[in-house]
């Protein structure tokens, strides 16, 4: 949905995709399945320059239309 995150960061046995632009960040963590060793996301933080709900949804509009606009 939001594409190739900005940047990755392990941290065994899960690790932690990052999507920012701007003053948007996306935080999404992601652990494997004991079964199936494929990664799941756990648990996701939204953070924008207001911290507001608003503000929140706002900056995953504006990394999902910075995805749109690559295609």
């Amino acid at each position: 949905m939001l594409g190739p995150p900005t940047s990755e960061e392990d941290h065994p046995p899960g690790k932690q995709w990052r999507y920012q632009d701007g003053k948007c960040t996306i935080d999404i963590q992601l652990y494997p399945d004991v079964e199936t060793k494929q990664f799941g996301t756990l648990a996701y933080k939204v953070k924008s320059d207001d911290n507001t709900d608003e503000g929140r949804r706002l900056c995953v509009a504006q990394l999902q239309s910075r995805v749109q606009a690559r295609r």
